[in-house]
């Protein structure tokens, strides 16, 4: 088996039957289908049972409890029997063609292969491409054991994909997955994936980017969202720098260029709304944290920091919520 496509899900029925049918159509006999079902209480399993039974390839687990997003997605990938694994997210379209794209890639046996995808609506309709980097003219190899191509990886990122936030998005080896060790303060981040990968980047791997867009992205659809607009901004902003600082040192370069991109992710007019809501709905937003966070978020020296956080600081709750009322408005 040279691929596993291992899908950990929780109450997306709605989405993981379009989700397989994009895929299923692809795979061969050197490919496997995995699905986790982190205890849904929805159709999940009968939407997955009706494809099962025209693809051998695929496989469905389903535990009675809900293991949270970190212990599903290691235990998908402890089931996998390939020698690469590729995560995806049970919402998102694989676009024709993909998976015999990465079987033709994953010949070279780098450690990790790093696709594109298209940003969509919730409905599915195109919105923009998102790279991962900046400046890229086709495919290339990064070997990180090089120091200067470490440094020219980590400068070209734009997003925090480059650095294996999103589950879609990154192929790897199963052995470097498995042979790594990751501190137990990883679990619980919503980031395990980030943090095992980049746990392997002292060890000297290669990552290989494909420069190929290979699905779809689903957006509005965000469960991480389900506790409020701060404790998500407390995810993606404290909870991933704390995996970058832990593995390269909070005054290393690449610690640095982690935070830069997770700026260009979380930007100001996000902050601003979740300052809003949280002197909405005090009960669910709490606002000490927004502040702490904000202030992590805009710690790095420089002008541009400087006057977000101010910005932030300064700005009247009442006229947030003017520009909100307006924007709605519009909207209508």
């Amino acid at each position: 088996m040279r691929l596993s496509i291992c899908i950990p899900t929780y109450n997306f029925g709605g989405f993981i039957g379009e989700t397989l049918d994009s895929l299923l159509p692809q795979v061969s006999d050197e490919v496997e289908v995995v699905v986790l079902d982190g205890g849904s209480t929805d159709d999940t399993g009968d939407v997955v049972a009706v494809r099962m039974q025209h693809h051998k390839q695929l496989t469905y687990y389903h535990q009675d409890f809900r293991g949270g997003i970190d212990a599903d997605i290691e235990k998908v990938i402890s089931l996998a029997h390939g020698q690469y694994c590729w995560l995806f997210s049970a919402d998102d379209i694989m676009m024709p063609g993909a998976v015999k794209k990465v079987l033709q890639a994953i010949r070279s046996h780098h450690e990790i292969y790093v696709c594109e995808h298209v940003l969509c609506s919730f409905q599915m309709k195109p919105i923009c491409e998102y790279p991962p980097l900046n400046n890229t003219c086709g495919p290339a190899t990064f070997d990180l054991a090089d120091s200067q191509q470490k440094r020219k990886y980590f400068r070209m990122a734009r997003t925090s994909e480059a650095f294996f936030s999103f589950l879609s998005i990154p192929i790897f080896r199963k052995d470097v997955w498995d042979r790594v060790k990751i501190p137990a303060s990883f679990y619980g981040t919503c980031w395990v994936v980030a943090g095992r990968l980049l746990a392997s980047v002292p060890d000297g791997i290669k990552v290989s980017y494909l420069s190929e867009k290979l699905l779809f992205k689903r957006g509005g659809n965000d469960s991480f969202l389900d506790r409020g607009i701060v404790n998500r901004c407390r995810i993606g902003i404290e909870a991933f720098q704390h995996i970058g600082n832990t593995i390269f040192g909070v005054d290393s370069e690449e610690a640095f260029h982690i935070r830069r991109v997770l700026r260009f992710d979380i930007p100001l007019k996000i902050l601003l709304v979740a300052k809003l809501r949280a002197a909405q709905n005090p009960e669910v937003e709490d606002r000490a944290v927004l502040d702490r966070i904000v202030a992590l978020h805009y710690s790095d020296p420089g002008w541009r920091n400087f006057f977000n956080r101010n910005a932030y600081k300064i700005a009247p709750v009442q006229v947030l919520a003017a520009g909100s009322w307006l924007k709605r408005q519009f909207a209508r």
